[in-house]
């Protein structure tokens, strides 16, 4: 996951991510990583599943289930809600495509 959302470092701050943030240094662009689930690419939303499952089975063995919110403002890779809407969050958050992803 990036730090690409706007606002999710403060406002005006910018992002590690795309180096906007003071002191960072550019790993890449925040172009389609943040905003609507709908304009997420298959390979954005194949990291966005595995990044899901490696959470899921990191959280059971240590200490249980968490997830950060269900709804987030204009930045759907973070939300719950837009993860089942667009498809790398199963409705049964138990269903495993990576279930090795932790390996």
């Amino acid at each position: 996951m990036t730090d690409c959302a706007r606002y999710l470092n403060g406002r005006g701050i910018g992002a590690r991510y795309d180096g906007s943030f003071s002191g960072s240094r550019h790993i890449g662009s925040c172009e389609g990583l943040t905003g609507s689930g709908a304009s997420f690419s298959k390979s954005y939303k194949m990291f966005l599943r595995q990044s899901w499952e490696a959470q899921v089975i990191t959280y059971e063995k240590a200490s249980g289930w968490i997830m950060w919110t269900w709804k987030a403002e204009n930045a759907d890779e973070w939300s719950y809600q837009a993860g089942l809407k667009y498809g790398w969050i199963p409705s049964d958050p138990t269903s495993h495509k990576y279930p090795n992803i932790c390996n």
